[in-house]
């Protein structure tokens, strides 16, 4: 049993490794914090992302005898990396997070104040920023 539990924090280890620079990632570019946010709403978005990168990380453990197999299989990287694909459900679950505990603040925030506020009629410019490849343990040590 404690050999399981062992295996089973190393397991975790590694699936986190890849979290913090999602969360980052998400913080900064989703959308980024220039267009009014305020830090209650990014506060919120953080806790969710990293309240469904946890989660989304015990089901990468769960998923992890079929997607390690499968990454390793591919003849080409299954996104930007091989394992992007291993801890793919922690990147949805920090994504899921992010907005479902984001999204709520930011409309109220919209609707009772961000709408009523004079701005200039000019809309703020936002383009797509795609976000940086997630970074797992295999990636890093290259």
């Amino acid at each position: 049993m404690r050999a399981c539990s062992g295996l089973l924090a190393l397991c975790l280890g590694l699936s986190a490794c890849t979290l913090p620079e999602t969360i980052a990632n998400l913080e900064n570019e989703n959308p980024p914090p220039d267009l009014g946010r305020p830090g209650v709403v990014r506060y919120a978005a953080r806790t969710g992302a990293w309240v469904g990168g946890l989660v989304g990380g015990v089901a990468s453990l769960a998923l992890l005898p079929i997607t390690y197999p499968v990454s390793l299989l591919a003849e080409c990287p299954l996104g930007y990396s091989k394992s992007e694909f291993r801890f793919a459900p922690a990147h949805m679950g920090a994504a899921a997070g992010h907005w479902v505990f984001g999204a709520p603040p930011d409309v109220l925030h919209w609707v009772f104040y961000r709408a009523w506020v004079d701005q200039s009629c000019e809309p703020a410019k936002y383009d797509y920023v795609p976000a940086k490849p997630p970074v797992g343990p295999d990636v890093a040590a290259k």
